[in-house]
């Protein structure tokens, strides 16, 4: 699931992230004058709700690796009136040095990072002497049953799904032991559940199926009209899932994910 950042902000934001957004922000319970780093911040939503938590002498750095994003987070913290900075950089190379913040806060990217050990032990490096991380991730496919569906369909008719990987963190042991052994302790995981609803169900399942042809093999070689021939085919195949989840013109799916702080 990677979404165009302007679509992003408009759509999925106020549906799924916004909503998760705030359950971060009461777990992680930020304080003014706090330095807080949101890493993988996307359009900023996390950076943006818990900056009138910090005051004047707080500081909050949104880091992400697209260029895009950032530009749709900068107008949007400029709409806002909040004072943020926003860089470019990567989750495994932060762009800081030791002991610069107070909190690091992550929602939704800790699934999408190459190495998932050095992303955390660079989190770990930036934090002050008691400071704190929390990180919201997926819980797994199983509890995901559009998205399975989803990644069956693409897998067979495509030969290739990113959709595994995003869910590909939901064993909580798991992701302890990633916390544990970056250094972390007191590591707290709580299961939590919200359910989205999303406007115009057909925009939705286009975004939600969209591929990138030059990551797909089986896609590569063909002309735009096979592959619009493809993607009608997976369309079809996930008609009968997206009208069981359709709801008075809305797309309706509970999601799961688990909230984890660890210091």
């Amino acid at each position: 699931m990677s979404y165009p950042a302007e679509y992003y902000e408009s759509y999925m934001v106020p549906t799924l992230f916004g909503p998760w957004t705030s359950h971060v922000i009461q777990t992680a319970n930020p304080q003014p004058g706090e330095h807080v780093l949101d890493v993988a911040c996307g359009t900023g939503i996390v950076a943006r709700s818990v900056a009138p938590y910090l005051g004047a002498k707080g500081r909050v750095v949104g880091l992400d690796l697209k260029p895009n994003m950032l530009a749709v987070a900068r107008s949007a913290a400029e709409r806002e009136g909040l004072a943020i900075e926003w860089k470019e950089g990567r989750a495994e190379m932060l762009p800081f040095p030791d002991e610069s913040f107070d909190l690091v806060l992550c929602q939704f990217g800790l699934m999408l990072f190459p190495d998932r050990h050095n992303a955390l032990t660079e989190m770990k490096g930036v934090l002050r002497t008691g400071g704190r991380v929390v990180l919201s991730v997926w819980q797994g496919l199983d509890c995901h049953p559009f998205y399975q569906t989803i990644h069956d369909v693409t897998q067979r008719r495509l030969g290739r799904s990113a959709v595994q990987h995003v869910f590909s963190l939901g064993d909580a042991d798991e992701l302890r032991s990633l916390l544990v052994d970056a250094g972390f302790q007191h590591v707290e995981i709580e299961p939590m559940s919200i359910t989205a609803r999303f406007p115009n169900p057909q925009q939705f399942l286009a975004w939600e199926i969209d591929v990138d042809p030059t990551t797909t093999p089986l896609m590569q070689h063909l002309d735009d009209q096979s592959r619009q021939a493809m993607m009608d085919s997976v369309r079809g195949d996930m008609a009968a899932a997206l009208r069981e989840v359709t709801e008075a013109g809305q797309v309706v799916l509970p999601f799961h994910a688990h909230i984890v702080k660890g210091q």
